[in-house]
């Protein structure tokens, strides 16, 4: 599943569109462990958009085999 991040600009917003892609690279930052940028931010007119796309899955695999093994040692 992708997840398509859009930024509007109303009014005077426009005239700083740093601020938006601080915004955006803070969104894919906090998101880097379970997600990767698929398309960089780009501005579109009076939008802003970045898509991101899932990333790093074998991660997320490996941490339920982690946890059985856990529950399987604890039952030993």
């Amino acid at each position: 599943m992708k997840v398509k991040v859009t930024v509007r600009f109303r009014g005077r917003e426009i005239t700083y569109p740093e601020l938006a892609l601080e915004d955006l690279k803070e969104i894919a930052e906090e998101l880097s462990d379970i997600a990767v940028i698929e398309q960089a931010p780009n501005m579109e007119g009076r939008v802003m958009t970045m898509v991101l796309t899932p990333g790093k899955l074998s991660s997320q695999k490996k941490a339920p085999e982690a946890e059985e093994k856990a529950v399987e040692q604890s039952e030993s």
